[in-house]
């Protein structure tokens, strides 16, 4: 057993702000006006995206043992999913995207997009963080208001994220850590200013 001791110079109250996490989709295939989105072409959810809240949704299981009064619960799936709030701002291609299925009444594999979650609080290597990468039914339970249209649902997810890197300024994928000289996101931060 033994105490832990935060190295020097860390600050462990440091929290992630809602804008350390940032979410990309896949815009591949989307028309705006006479041009269409090239293959593999991300684009950060940002402006107009006013609410992204990720549920994990764990399944469990119970199972009690002779000898113990208690029961133990297992985690045994996942079933993720992303509640979304974005105003309708219909050049934007990500909010397109969404607006487009929802109208069209896309099913099955139509109405699935691919969206990439970077935690970029934590270590960046070669421009690249941590990042996960799924698919995900978009659901769209709503597309009203006073004024401003604003589009609401989910992202449902669609079996297993994979887990990576991903370069917010190159929108590259990678399965594997990048090969170079690993530097904290704030050293990357003071770096580019």
């Amino acid at each position: 057993m033994a105490i832990y001791e935060a190295p020097e110079k860390t600050n462990i109250e440091a929290t992630a702000q809602r804008t350390d996490i940032l979410h990309f989709m896949d815009v591949s295939g989307v028309k705006m006006g006479e041009n269409t989105i090239a293959e593999n072409t991300y684009q950060q959810l940002g402006a107009g995206w006013s609410a992204m809240t990720e549920s994990p949704s764990a399944q469990t299981k119970e199972r009690k043992f002779i000898n113990e009064k208690s029961k133990r619960k297992n985690i045994t799936s996942y079933a993720p999913s992303f509640a979304f709030e974005a105003l309708l701002m219909f050049l934007q291609p990500a909010v397109r995207k969404v607006y487009d299925i929802y109208t069209m009444r896309k099913t099955g594999t139509e109405a699935v997009i691919s969206m990439v979650t970077v935690d970029k609080f934590d270590t960046v290597v070669n421009g690249s963080y941590p990042a996960r990468k799924g698919n995900y039914a978009v659901e769209v339970s709503s597309c009203d208001d006073d004024d401003d249209m604003i589009i609401k649902g989910n992202f449902n997810g669609q079996g297993d994220e994979t887990i990576g890197w991903f370069n917010p300024t190159t929108g590259i994928w990678s399965d594997t850590e990048p090969d170079a000289q690993t530097v904290s996101s704030t050293e990357s931060d003071e770096q580019t200013e």
